[in-house]
């Protein structure tokens, strides 16, 4: 049963923070992949309502949410419709992305892939921008000139604000940049990536995961560069107050036990703990800024761990939990 912290008894106010691209956005990022299919609509709206009230203004989407436990219409669809409902579109940073099939269909970054779902993403929304839309996976079939102009012509005429990159190669990010660059292009400027406090085991395949142990080097990338990292399965689906639940491909052990024993000394959640840490994680040399990116249908383990955020952390706490 996941205890709930002194946090959950009060409304929290989000700090905002001034990205590099000039988006200004809350702490942590609310996710809404399963918005519409196993979380219904009432929860939805529950969960939406409260991450405004607190102050949250960052939602995550995408063109194929999701389509595993439904069409991949939803998420966007239910999003469109509480903005349209709610009349705050102009509160709202919304993130959406392209990339990953859905069914079988529109798998790839090739220009009319692009085009088409960019404009089938607005219309689901209701709204006329996206204010940063996202490469959902790499392209290697398509050429990365084709990826630069599509993605810029979006940003030229109007449709979205900015650009980000998910689940790329550090190199691969690296070049898409290096070329949009030389062209005169829109650069990305976020990336999308599996992060948590939690470490993954070297012995088996990344899958998208990366920490200070398996990508310290992407992680240097990002702080040389002011690239914010937004980071999805931040906790790691109710790991950190079930540790029964970890997948195998992370590690407990000593890490998640200095966590749990300074979020018992704090009085806190080791969820909201795991939170801070990752809010902070910019303090540590070797780390950019890190936006933890999160959902739940239950709206007090939500605000929980969505405080996290607020918690102050000592140099020495967050030493001590950065080298565990």
């Amino acid at each position: 049963m996941i205890k709930i912290s002194m946090f959950s008894e009060r409304t929290t106010t989000m700090k905002k923070i001034l990205l590099p691209n000039g988006l200004s956005v809350s702490e942590v990022a609310l996710g809404a992949m399963m918005f519409g299919t196993t979380v219904e609509k009432k929860d939805a709206y529950e969960c939406l309502d409260l991450f405004l009230e607190m102050g949250g203004n960052f939602i995550d989407t995408s063109n194929n949410y999701a389509h595993w436990a439904g069409t991949g219409d939803e998420s966007e669809m239910l999003l469109g419709e509480w903005l349209r409902d709610r009349g705050c579109r102009d509160k709202i940073v919304l993130a959406t992305k392209v990339g990953f099939d859905r069914h079988g269909v529109g798998a790839g970054l090739k220009k009319e892939q692009i085009e088409y779902w960019c404009d089938e993403s607005l219309r689901k929304l209701g709204t006329d921008y996206i204010d940063l839309y996202y490469a959902h996976t790499d392209d290697m079939d398509t050429p990365m000139e084709e990826n630069v102009e599509a993605f810029d012509s979006l940003v030229k005429k109007g449709k979205v604000r900015v650009l980000g990159g998910s689940n790329y190669d550090t190199w691969r990010f690296s070049e898409f940049n290096m070329m949009a660059k030389e062209k005169g292009c829109t650069p990305y400027t976020v990336m999308q990536q599996r992060f948590s406090y939690l470490n993954c085991r070297l012995d088996l395949k990344p899958n998208y995961i990366f920490n200070e142990n398996v990508g310290r080097e992407r992680l240097r990338y990002l702080e040389n560069k002011d690239i914010p990292l937004v980071a999805y399965s931040s906790l790691i689906r109710g790991a950190y107050e079930d540790i029964s639940r970890l997948p195998e491909n992370y590690i407990g052990g000593a890490r998640f036990e200095t966590l749990a024993n300074m979020a018992k000394e704090k009085g806190v959640t080791n969820s909201a703990l795991a939170v801070a840490w990752m809010c902070n994680a910019h303090r540590m040399k070797g780390f950019p800024r890190v936006i933890p990116l999160f959902s739940s249908s239950n709206v007090a383990h939500f605000t929980d761990n969505c405080a996290g955020a607020d918690l102050v952390l000592t140099d020495e706490e967050m030493t001590i939990l950065t080298n565990a």
